[in-house]
Formats: structure tokens, C-alpha cells, sequence
């Protein structure tokens, strides 16, 4: 049975608890906490940097989000007509659709209901053909961290152990997409001088201390 990974994250417990309630009825099993940046520049507590998260396990995903959808379906009935979505034009309706992961439920299924009004095909195969392009899209790499590839580098000659942490991160930081599948965040080349970075990093650490050692 797999882990519990993050499925959504919302400002407080209160904001969390129609999807709660809803997790409660279908029988799907959750676990909640807390979740913070993992790099705080100021490494200072930001009670508004706090996150309640609601965590599945991978294989209830998509059952959870049609579950929402369904609930979804009779709330929208009660929206009011002076709700925000109303004065978006087609093309901003239709760009909930394609990126659903940067809105609430509520919302996705209030766009869709909304274009159907207007006249527009947003059938299931429509929906689950915007759902792909978008988790192709987010699956990208992202660009070319020339900036830390460098700084690493740098810092592997100078002997600081920060170029480990910086080679680590390039060869083996991963993100997270809206199915709780995990790729790999960087491009393969950027992930190669990670690794080389890292491996550096090592031996110019060994390298420094021991000359330390040695000398002293």
C-alpha cells in the first residue's frame, strides 16, 4: 500500500473541511497536518508561511477529485450570479479548464457549467484532453539553472560543503504533479552537472579538510 502524499493544501483546518467531509463520506482514507516552505531565507516562523495539508494516498486521487466534482455539481446551483466567475469571458473560463491545479474544485466545475450555458463543447473527453496537455506541460523540466550550476562549481573548487546540498538537489530533486506522480524538476544535462558537482563537492570538502588537518 503506498504513502500518503500531499493532495491539496488550504490556508486553515476551516477552509479544508467540505473536502474533509466529503473524504468522510465516500470512506477514502486521509491524513492532515501542517506544512511549511522547505527554505525559510529569513529562518524566522511565518505563522501565513503555514499550510494545512490534506494528504491521500496516490491510488485515491482520482477518486477523491470526482468525488469533489460530484458534491461540486450541487453547490454550483447555489452560486450567486454576482459570484466572480460570472464576468469571465470564455477564454478565461476556458483557461480554468486547462489549468484546474491552480484553482479550487468549486471553481473548475463552476467554469465548466458556465461554458456548457454558453454554448461551448466541454464534454468529459474535452476536460480529460485539457487535463493531459496540462500534466505534460507541468511535467516539463524546468530551465536551465545556469546560476547554481556555476555557484556550485565554484563552490566544489573552493572546497565548501554547500556544493554537495547544491549537486544533490540538481541531480535528485523531484516535484510533484496533480496525479502524485513524481518527476524529475531539472533537464538531464542540468541533472549530470549536478551529480559531477556533487561528487566534487565531496572531494574538495576531503581535499580542504585534510590540508587543514594536515597544516594545523
Amino acid at each position: 500500500m503506498s504513502e500518503f502524499i500531499s493532495y491539496q493544501r488550504f490556508p486553515s483546518l476551516e477552509v479544508a473541511q467540505p473536502l474533509l467531509d466529503i473524504l468522510r463520506q465516500r470512506g477514502i482514507e486521509f491524513e492532515t497536518g501542517f506544512d511549511r516552505p522547505r527554505l525559510d531565507v529569513t529562518f524566522a516562523f511565518n505563522p501565513t508561511d503555514t499550510y494545512f495539508v490534506v494528504k491521500l494516498r496516490q491510488e485515491n486521487f482520482e477518486a477523491a477529485r470526482l468525488a469533489e466534482e460530484q458534491a461540486n455539481e450541487t453547490l454550483t446551483a447555489s452560486v450567486p450570479t454576482d459570484h466572480y466567475l460570472y464576468s469571465f469571458s470564455d477564454d478565461e473560463l476556458m483557461e480554468i479548464l486547462a489549468k484546474p491545479d491552480e484553482w479550487n474544485n468549486l471553481d473548475v466545475t463552476l467554469a465548466r457549467q458556465l461554458l456548457r450555458q454558453r454554448g461551448h463543447d466541454v464534454s468529459p473527453d474535452v476536460v480529460q484532453l485539457l487535463r493531459q496537455r496540462r500534466l505534460a506541460e507541468l511535467a516539463k523540466p524546468e530551465e536551465s539553472q545556469k546560476t547554481w550550476i556555476l555557484a556550485g562549481y565554484l563552490m566544489a573548487i573552493l572546497g565548501g560543503i554547500v556544493a554537495v546540498f547544491i549537486g544533490w538537489h540538481l541531480f535528485k530533486h523531484q516535484k510533484q504533479l496533480p496525479t502524485g506522480d513524481k518527476v524529475f524538476a531539472f533537464a538531464p544535462t542540468d541533472r549530470q552537472h549536478g551529480l559531477r558537482i556533487f561528487i566534487l563537492g565531496i572531494l574538495g570538502t576531503i581535499f580542504w579538510t585534510g590540508l587543514r588537518i594536515y597544516y594545523y
